[in-house]
């Protein structure tokens, strides 16, 4: 599974690349981290969850691609601090 995070939101509303990741490349705890944050992400999608609301929030587009092309890549908008635990929390810590 490959994973892209870019920044989104915020006061200047910058679209940058944050983090990437091919979970067939992490060591298998950290690929299990952020197969976790996806699995969290699609619950919270399922859920209706969109984050907190405020044009002036960080956002993150977290774009998950299989490499095998067997699914459309999912795409998820997220939407508040990134320092409050949560998926985003976990994708944005890097490698470990």
């Amino acid at each position: 599974m490959r994973v892209t995070i870019e920044s989104t939101g915020g006061f200047t509303g910058r679209e940058a690349v944050v983090a990437r990741y091919d979970t067939s490349d992490l060591p298998a705890g950290r690929a299990d981290t952020v197969r976790r944050a996806v699995r969290a992400l699609d619950a919270a999608q399922a859920r209706g969850g969109t984050g907190e609301v405020g044009a002036d929030l960080p956002g993150y587009r977290v774009t998950v691609d299989d490499p095998d092309g067997a699914a459309a890549p999912r795409v998820y908008e997220v939407r508040g601090d990134p320092s409050e635990p949560s998926p985003i929390t976990a994708l944005l810590a890097g490698p470990d």
